[in-house]
């Protein structure tokens, strides 16, 4: 296929969830009405479900599977699907999700009418209907010691809650990170992803270095997504340690020192009162309390999988 004429790339990850990833792409197929191209990251999957998804890939001509012999995670595992992109816009999308109409063409062709939209997202559904999940506010310092209503009435923008419904093209602080629609050169001056986050807040950071750069992260409700992920990842304890490292984080690259302590206090105060509330309340606070140190990340517990005797691409 000729790269000049590619209009979007999607780029998606595979960690042992083929079936989850085969029906993404067959929902990219179906809907999409413009010349595009899947790039799918698989990282350091099972064999058995590495074999299950090359032998779809293999039969779909805009797909090129690449296997990564590590699990390198969200950031980096994207970063490397840029490697192999070579459209006008980048979709990233989660393996986890399925259009739900031609979403990729309603983005492009308002990022096209509007050049100072950097990234969009669309509707993201989830399996109860919802869309809360569309869009967040980024966590400043007001909003965690006063809450999301008085971090929006003193904030330089008046940026809608989750909980709102918007029915038409709307600024948004953060957008989902299951669903994030870049403008390529727009993506590519930003410097990409993060790797030093591995699995959570990536759309945080990169949310806010849009903005710091002068560009518009936008919702459109009319490009409608499926999420079939979300709930679960509270529940395993590892996951939950792994946010509170990236969070952490989060506040450290974008806040000084004392709205940093602020932070980090509204943060233990919070997690304090939830200790006999939820599943491993008190192993979670005493991990903040302690720093939620890099150390302790999935990042450090990875494997190098054998070499296989092809290169996954297709």
């Amino acid at each position: 296929m000729n790269s000049s004429t590619i209009d979007i790339s999607f780029v998606t990850i595979n960690y042992n969830s083929s079936s989850h990833t085969i029906e993404l792409v067959k929902s990219i197929v179906h809907h999409t009405s413009f010349i595009f191209e899947i790039i799918v990251i698989d990282n350091a999957s099972q064999a058995e479900d590495y074999s299950a998804l090359k032998n779809y890939c293999d039969t779909v001509p805009q797909v090129t599977l690449v296997r990564n012999r590590i699990n390198a995670g969200f950031a980096s595992g994207n970063m490397l699907g840029v490697n192999y992109a070579s459209g006008k816009y980048y979709f990233f999308i989660n393996n986890d999700c399925k259009l739900l109409n031609d979403a990729g063409k309603i983005l492009k062709d308002f990022l096209d009418q509007n050049a100072q939209c950097t990234l969009a997202t669309g509707a993201i559904y989830d399996e109860k209907g919802g869309t809360s999940s569309s869009f967040k506010q980024f966590p400043h310092p007001t909003k965690q010691l006063l809450g999301n209503s008085v971090q929006r009435l003193f904030g330089a923008k008046k940026f809608p809650s989750n909980k709102t419904t918007l029915a038409r093209p709307t600024e948004v602080e953060v957008c989902s990170g299951s669903c994030m629609f870049f403008r390529a050169d727009g993506f590519c001056n930003l410097g990409g992803f993060d790797t030093s986050f591995f699995l959570y807040c990536e759309e945080e950071d990169i949310c806010k270095r849009v903005w710091d750069k002068d560009g518009v992260v936008f919702y459109l409700p009319e490009a409608k997504i499926f999420h079939a992920g979300g709930g679960s990842s509270k529940e395993n304890l590892l996951l939950e340690k792994e946010f509170y490292i990236s969070y952490l984080l989060l506040f450290s690259k974008h806040y000084g020192q004392f709205q940093n302590c602020l932070l980090r206090l509204a943060l233990l105060l919070k997690l304090f009162f939830r200790i006999f509330k939820r599943q491993h309340g008190l192993n979670i606070f005493l991990f903040v309390l302690g720093g939620a140190k890099a150390k302790h990340s999935l990042r450090y517990k990875q494997f190098i999988t054998p070499k296989v005797s092809h290169d996954g691409r297709h």
